[in-house]
Order: structure tokens, then C-alpha cells, then sequence
């Protein structure tokens, strides 16, 4: 089998590169990535390697004739970029158009794609008791990263459709992936970063001092708007699982759509709680005001671009037992395990100079 994965140097598209290349039946992982590939992937033969830009045509040819029977997409600009926004459409959409057309075209087997939940929408209407299903639709019109995943959600289906069908597509809508490769390798610094006390970043981003590091340093509280504010987090472990079980599986669905997220959620006292802060009571407005001032005194080297506070005020809440209804899939890690356990396949990131053990099952 050959298997193509895009954003393969980043968080998800390297754990799949990784993993996937131990399995026995996997001929070849062709990885794709703007980026160069990453040290821990460095002496893995399996894997080879396209430096290209999904959006611009080249990459095809590079992967060559013999089409890879599942493609991966996992590439996507996630931090909005202040100044070059076209760009970054054309990276997330137009990539997807691209990659679309090669597959339907190309007789690609299965095609999976990771949307998000956050296509849902935060909205003031939003509880804790309603949870999204799969067929609720995507509301979110203004924050950048909900809205082009849902445009390009959009896009494979009616592509899928005018499609011969022979091509497989599932679309994962996974909630907030954590686990210790996202702690300790990836040196992530979303908002949630600011929370998080030292034991629980790797040692090398303790190292670094960035504007992130300095307001983790200086905030004191976790600011709380709203009561019925929680996070969803899927364990990576799961994640990989979930892709293997479609990869690798022998599913008869032609298209589907999952929520990926295990039952449970972690209100916002919950999290302060974890993370040893004070709690810091505040106004949606506020909340805006804030992240306003920050996206623009910083050039949006702070990631609240906009319509980001609503996801800090309103919460979103799955169903993600479709894929255990319709494949038996068993969620290993609950949403409180994920965020702060360090166990899994990449428990050995929280030390230094340790190899990497364990297949997928």
C-alpha cells in the first residue's frame, strides 16, 4: 500500500507518517509539506519526502505514476495570518481543490479529510446539553479557520458528488487533539499554551522567549466568561487510531462525516483547576475587547484573530459516537485524559534523547 499524507511536518500529518510507516502492508509514505521534513522522521526510508506548496501545481507529477491508493489531508494553515490572507486561502481551499481533483480524477481509493468542529459555531445560543451530530450545519461565518474548513467541507461534497464515486471520502471533525506529543515536541502556543505550567511544556520551548512565553509568565488567572464555557479534547493516540480504523480498515460507507471526540468536556473551572490558576471572572465584551487589542498591537503574533473570543465565551459541544455506533470504535483517553496525562505512543516526548516504541494495534 501507498499512502500519501499532506502536512506531513506538522502535529497530526507527522504522528500518521510516523506510525503508518511501521505497518508491514505499507509500501511507501509520500509525505508533502511546505515545510522540510522534520528531525524525528529524518532516517525513516519509508517515507519520501515533496517540499511543495499544495496550492501550486508541480507536486503531482513529483509524487509520480503510481497513484497512492489512500490520501491523507492533513495540511492546513491553522494561525491566521494578519497581512496575507489570500495567501492562506489559497493554502487551505485552493489546496483542497487541488487535491480533490487529483483523487476523483486519479483513482484514488480513499480520500480523509480533518474539518473541525469549530465549523459549528461558538455562539451565546450554544449549551452544554445540546451537542452537535454530524448533520447539524456548519454555522460559523466569521472566524477564519471554522469558515474555510466549512468551504472546503463544502467543496469535496459537491466534488465527491459530481464524482463516478469510486473514491472513499470521510471528513473528521475532531474536537481539540492534545496528548504529549502536542505538549513536548510541537512547542504549540495557541491561547491555551498561557495556561499551562512549566512541568507541562517540553523543556526545549522553556528554553525560548517569545510574547507568548512572557504573558504565560505574567497571567495569574484564567479569565472565565461565561459558566457554561468547556473544551472537547481528543487524545492523539485516539486520533491515529480513528485514521488507522479508515486507512487500513475494510469500511463499505462511500461518504461520511464523524465528530471525533469522547463523551466528556472540560468546563472552564475545571481547566483552572488543572492548570493551578485563580479564576477571573469577566464580560463577553471584555473578552472581545481584549483579543481586538491584541490582534492588532501585535500584528497577530497573539492568535485571537477574528471572531476567535466567541470560542473563549461559548461553548461547543459534540456527539462523537457516530464512528463507535457504525465501526465499534472505542475512545481510549476521556477529554480530561488527553489534556493532562502524559501516556500514549509519544509518552517518551517529555524526556530527552528517547526513541519512539510502539505500533499501531
Amino acid at each position: 500500500m501507498r499512502i500519501l499524507i499532506t502536512g506531513a511536518a506538522g502535529y497530526v500529518g507527522g504522528m500518521l507518517a510516523d506510525q503508518f510507516s511501521r505497518v508491514p502492508d505499507v509500501q511507501e509514505i509520500i509525505a508533502i509539506d511546505l515545510l522540510p521534513r522534520p528531525g524525528f522522521l529524518q532516517d525513516n526510508k519509508k517515507i519520501r519526502w515533496i517540499e511543495q506548496d499544495l496550492s501550486a501545481d508541480g507536486w503531482q507529477g513529483k509524487v509520480g505514476v503510481d497513484i497512492p491508493e489512500v490520501v491523507v489531508h492533513c495540511a492546513w494553515q491553522i494561525r491566521d495570518s494578519y497581512i496575507f490572507d489570500k495567501k492562506q486561502y489559497r493554502q487551505n481551499v485552493v489546496a483542497v481543490e487541488k487535491l480533490s481533483s487529483y483523487c476523483f480524477e486519479g483513482g484514488v481509493k480513499k480520500l480523509i479529510y480533518f474539518s473541525t468542529i469549530s465549523s459549528y459555531g461558538a455562539f451565546p445560543t450554544n449549551t452544554t446539553t445540546h451537542r452537535f451530530i454530524e448533520n447539524d450545519p456548519p454555522r460559523e461565518k466569521e472566524f477564519r479557520y471554522g469558515v474555510q474548513k466549512k468551504e472546503a467541507e463544502v467543496f469535496l461534497k459537491k466534488r465527491y458528488l459530481a464524482s463516478d464515486k469510486k473514491t472513499q471520502v470521510f471528513i473528521l471533525r475532531p474536537a481539540t487533539i492534545a496528548g504529549p506529543r502536542e505538549r513536548y515536541m510541537m512547542g504549540k502556543k495557541g491561547l491555551v499554551y498561557m495556561l499551562r505550567p512549566d512541568e507541562q511544556i517540553g523543556l526545549e520551548h522553556k528554553k525560548r522567549f517569545t510574547l507568548m512565553t512572557l504573558l504565560r509568565r505574567l497571567l495569574f488567572a484564567m479569565p472565565i466568561a461565561s459558566s457554561e464555557w468547556c473544551r472537547q479534547y481528543i487524545h492523539e493516540d485516539d486520533v491515529t487510531d480513528i485514521v488507522g480504523l479508515l486507512v487500513f480498515g475494510k469500511v463499505v460507507d462511500r461518504y461520511e462525516v464523524f465528530n471525533i471526540s469522547p463523551d466528556d468536556i472540560v468546563r472552564a473551572d475545571d481547566m483552572a483547576t488543572i492548570f493551578g490558576r485563580k479564576k477571573l471572572s469577566v464580560r463577553p465584551w471584555m473578552v472581545r475587547l481584549a483579543f481586538a487589542l491584541a490582534w492588532h498591537v501585535t500584528w497577530g503574533k497573539i492568535p485571537t484573530s477574528r471572531g476567535g473570543w466567541r470560542f473563549y465565551c461559548y461553548p461547543i459541544a459534540v456527539d462523537g459516537s457516530k464512528i463507535t455506533r457504525k465501526y465499534h470504535f472505542a475512545y481510549q483517553y476521556s477529554s480530561r485524559d488527553a489534556l493532562t496525562k502524559d501516556e500514549g505512543r509519544y509518552a517518551f516526548a517529555k524526556m530527552e534523547n528517547v526513541i519512539p516504541t510502539g505500533d499501531l494495534p
